[in-house]
Order: structure tokens, then C-alpha cells, then sequence
């Protein structure tokens, strides 16, 4: 009876640890990626208010009105101003949507075909695009947040600026966690793996065994909620996914993934120290339990 009830005790003690042991990967790898993921969304985010409240700047300014400057001029003040901010460009948009460099008189492009000149248009919101290529060569990957001048942009024309990818990529290499930023359809528009780039955050999960909701409702949440958690298993691996809405208006939501395997190869040591004292401790009670056993048959 006596031998039971040790044998019981030995299996309770080893199942608490196990049991203790999971509950503080869980909780570790929530706690690394709500940190990375927030502390990306509050570096992204403070970089698109700062470019939004420059450009309202921009905008307000009586110069940039029609009827003033020419769009050449402008366009010369216009680097100025990213000469000492640093984007990629800072550009004058006409009512007609044509884009005016320093060096040209005429518009060197027009941008009335794209969906966020026609928004601005339509709304006067500020408008902020997901990422897309651009430059001489088609090949550089940016942003662009374009805000009306005084308030009307069908009878003013516009001001936008162009932020490079490369900023964002070098904020989400940053975090301790896997990080990237997903977009208005929830598609990774950067981070750090070029495989992943294009991939939704459906495609990433389907297929996989979510943790107490449908795959529909993961989604519903990481696009509409301000923040959250999703617990998977990625194989046999459980697996979280933090995200952070950017806000602003954006569309955009940061989304910081950790694994138990990440936290076993962080976490090594103390793993291997945890789990030698509790086998340590378990054949102490185990040799004691059989000297007292001795003990009494003596």
C-alpha cells in the first residue's frame, strides 16, 4: 500500500513538472512576442505619424497652394525638406495628378490611376499604401503617404512622400522574435524572410491546428482587433503568433511569431538544469523511500 501511494506521488510530482515546464514556455513565448511585436508596431507607427504630421505641414503651407509657386518651384522647396528628413522623395502632385521634380518643368509621371491618388481625391483623408515598387528601375520596394494641400486635394493637388522598405525591414530585424509586417489584405509586405514576402497570414495558417477558434475567426480578430494572440501547432510544435495593429488609418498589423523550440534553444540551460534536478530529486526521495523501507523490515 505504502509502495502505491509513493508510486502515485512520483507520477503526480513528475506530471505538476511537465505540466509547470509547458505552462512556462507558453507563457514565455507570449510574453517575447507581444514584446517584439509591440515594440515594432510602436516604432513603425511613430514613423508614419511623424511623416503624416510633416506633410500636414507641407500642405498648410500658402506656397503650396495653386496660383503661387510653379510645381517646379515647389518641387525645388520640396527637397529641401527631405534633404533634411531623409525619405526617398517628397513630392508636389497637381490636380490632375502629375508629379513635378526641381529639374523638370513639366510632370516627369502621373499618378491618377492609382486607387490612393483617386481615395484622396474623393475623400481628402490622408492616404497611406501598402508597400509597392517604385524608382528609375522598378526594383526599389517603398511606401507612400500622400496628404491633401489645404484640405482639398481636387482643387489644391497634393503632397506625398515616399519611405523606403529598407527602414522597415531594419525596425523588424531589430526584435528578438521572427517579426513582419502584414498588410491591408494581410500579406507580408516585409521582413527579413524573402520567401515569406507575398504570403497572407490565411496561407501561413491553413493547414495548421489552431488552438481554441477557427481559422476564420484568427483572422478576423488579427485584422480587426488591436491586438491579440494565436496559438497553433506548426507540426507537433506549439507555435504563437502576436499582432498589433499599426492604426492610423493604415491597414498595416505588425505580427511577431515564437515557438517552444525557440524558447528550448533560448532557454537551454535552465531546461537542462530544471530537468536534472527534478530527476536529481526524484531518485533522492526514491533512495530515501527504500532506506526507510529497509528501515522498518529490520
Amino acid at each position: 500500500m505504502k509502495r502505491n501511494i509513493s508510486r502515485a506521488c512520483c507520477l503526480a510530482a513528475a506530471a505538476c513538472f511537465i505540466l509547470g515546464l509547458g505552462a512556462g514556455f507558453a507563457r514565455y513565448c507570449s510574453m517575447a512576442a507581444r514584446a517584439s511585436c509591440a515594440s515594432a508596431q510602436g516604432q513603425i507607427s511613430n514613423n508614419l505619424e511623424s511623416t503624416l504630421n510633416l506633410l500636414e505641414v507641407i500642405a498648410g503651407e500658402e506656397w503650396m497652394l495653386p496660383g503661387g509657386l510653379s510645381y517646379r518651384e515647389k518641387a525645388a522647396h520640396l527637397d529641401h525638406y527631405n534633404e533634411i528628413w531623409g525619405y526617398q522623395m517628397i513630392r508636389a502632385v497637381d490636380t490632375w495628378g502629375g508629379v513635378y521634380r526641381a529639374d523638370h518643368e513639366d510632370a516627369v509621371s502621373n499618378l491618377n490611376s492609382r486607387a490612393y491618388i483617386q481615395a484622396l481625391w474623393s475623400t481628402n483623408e490622408p492616404q497611406i499604401t501598402d508597400v509597392f515598387l517604385a524608382g528609375a528601375d522598378g526594383t526599389t520596394l517603398n511606401y507612400t503617404v500622400a496628404v491633401a494641400v489645404g484640405g482639398n486635394a481636387k482643387n489644391n493637388g497634393a503632397v506625398f512622400a515616399a519611405i523606403y522598405d529598407s527602414e522597415m525591414r531594419a525596425i523588424l530585424a531589430s526584435q528578438p522574435a521572427h517579426t513582419i509586417l502584414l498588410g491591408k489584405n494581410q500579406q507580408c509586405m516585409s521582413g527579413n524572410d524573402e520567401a515569406a514576402l507575398g504570403a497572407t497570414l490565411e496561407s501561413g495558417l491553413e493547414g495548421k491546428r489552431i488552438l481554441g477558434e477557427s481559422l476564420e475567426a484568427a483572422l478576423l480578430r488579427a485584422k480587426n482587433e488591436e491586438s491579440g494572440i494565436i496559438w497553433f501547432l506548426n507540426g507537433l510544435v506549439p507555435t504563437c503568433y502576436a499582432f498589433q495593429n499599426v492604426g492610423l488609418e493604415s491597414g498595416w498589423t505588425v505580427l511577431a511569431s515564437v515557438s517552444y523550440a525557440d524558447v528550448v534553444g533560448e532557454l537551454a540551460p535552465v531546461t537542462v538544469i530544471s530537468v536534472l534536478g527534478a530527476i536529481a530529486a526524484l531518485a533522492a526521495f526514491m533512495l530515501l523511500r527504500r532506506a526507510q523501507e529497509k528501515a522498518a523490515a529490520a
